[in-house]
């Protein structure tokens, strides 16, 4: 999976997701450039009841993922009953309609 792109600064070694335009440890601001891995660990999570207008779902999931390199990233979580810790695998599909069009976000399914 190569849809998203982390960076690792050049000072002190912080893996950040998103990009930011300085360390959020050291202030640098010269980065290097991390794919993340497509397998991860999910180490945090919330049930959302109330979404938006627009999403046809009675509940979703999303998640904090720490891929096997360090990068960690939000997405939704593809789980019937997620789990701390469980094995899961990225993917970059739509994740809502707006206006007729499709937007594309990360999703995460568990591992076989």
């Amino acid at each position: 999976m190569n849809t998203i792109t982390a960076y690792k600064c050049k000072k002190c070694g912080l893996v950040m997701y998103p990009h930011h335009f300085r360390c959020l440890k050291c202030n640098g601001r010269e980065f290097e450039e991390i794919k993340p891995s497509a397998n991860g660990k999910l180490l945090t999570y919330t049930i959302i009841e109330q979404l938006p207008w627009g999403i046809d779902e009675r509940e979703r999931v999303l998640g904090v993922v720490e891929f096997d390199n360090g990068v960690k990233a939000l997405g939704v979580i593809k789980a019937k009953d997620p789990k701390l810790g469980m094995k899961l695998k990225a993917g970059w599909e739509p994740v809502r309609v707006i206006g007729g069009e499709k937007v594309y976000g990360l999703s995460f399914q568990p591992t076989k």
